[in-house]
């Protein structure tokens, strides 16, 4: 009897070690969250379901507005067509995390025909909105980084029904990479993040390496 007491009074120590570690977990993520999300900006497309042929073709026309958007961005640079032409714009640097969404803004309807064009030369008839909005992401591992859960923006494209599995990366510093293949984010691209950060940020992305055991302990311990 005392040894049943003991086992369910050990599994609900043990319980609550490992909330509490969660909650603090939780809380720590969203904090870090809170200060590297005005410094990013995400991209965020969903599939209309996910059969088999959504799913190519959600990763088919990803590809396609990546290279849309960063081929507009760069005419920004460049001083090309009407975005160069729009006093406004002027006063925002093209390639910063505000002229992406700048463009995005104002070009969300071109970008948006442009892949139900390409979708209706695939044989599919769906719709696709695209929209700069504020999104709560869970814990994403990008690479070796560690994107914690949080608010984010994000330029969220949603194709057809939107009721697929969606994949994401970080349009903004310019860390889109279709290869799936990528298991350490180039360190190129690295440096490009932690620039984009405040101080001593970067380092907390870096994808840790923990000990579960010895953080409920920690926890337990106070």
């Amino acid at each position: 009897m005392k040894r049943n007491v003991w086992m369910v009074l050990s599994a609900a120590c043990f319980l609550t070690a490992a909330l509490l570690f969660s909650a603090r977990v939780r809380a720590e993520d969203e904090r870090l969250a809170s200060v590297i999300a005005p410094q990013v900006l995400r991209f965020h497309i969903l599939a209309n379901s996910n059969r088999k042929e959504d799913q190519e073709l959600k990763l088919e026309v990803r590809s396609l507005l990546l290279e849309e958007i960063y081929k507009g961005v760069d005419g920004m640079m460049r001083g090309d067509g009407q975005m160069a032409e729009n006093a406004d714009s002027a006063e925002i640097a093209p390639f910063s995390r505000a002229g992406v969404i700048q463009y995005i803004d104002s070009h969300s309807a071109s970008l948006a025909r442009s892949a139900e064009d390409f979708i209706r030369s695939r044989g599919f008839s769906y719709p696709v909105e695209i929209q700069v909005a504020e999104s709560y992401f869970p814990t994403k591992y990008y690479g070796d980084l560690r994107f914690p859960g949080g608010v984010y923006e994000a330029a969220r494209v949603v194709i057809g029904n939107g009721k697929g599995h969606n994949w994401w990366c970080v349009l903004y510093p310019k860390l889109c990479f279709v290869d799936e293949s990528w298991a350490v984010m180039p360190e190129e691209s690295k440096q490009e993040l932690e620039a984009a950060l405040p101080d001593g940020q970067f380092e907390e992305l870096v994808r840790p390496k923990v000990e579960i055991g010895w953080k409920v302990r920690e926890v337990v311990g106070g």
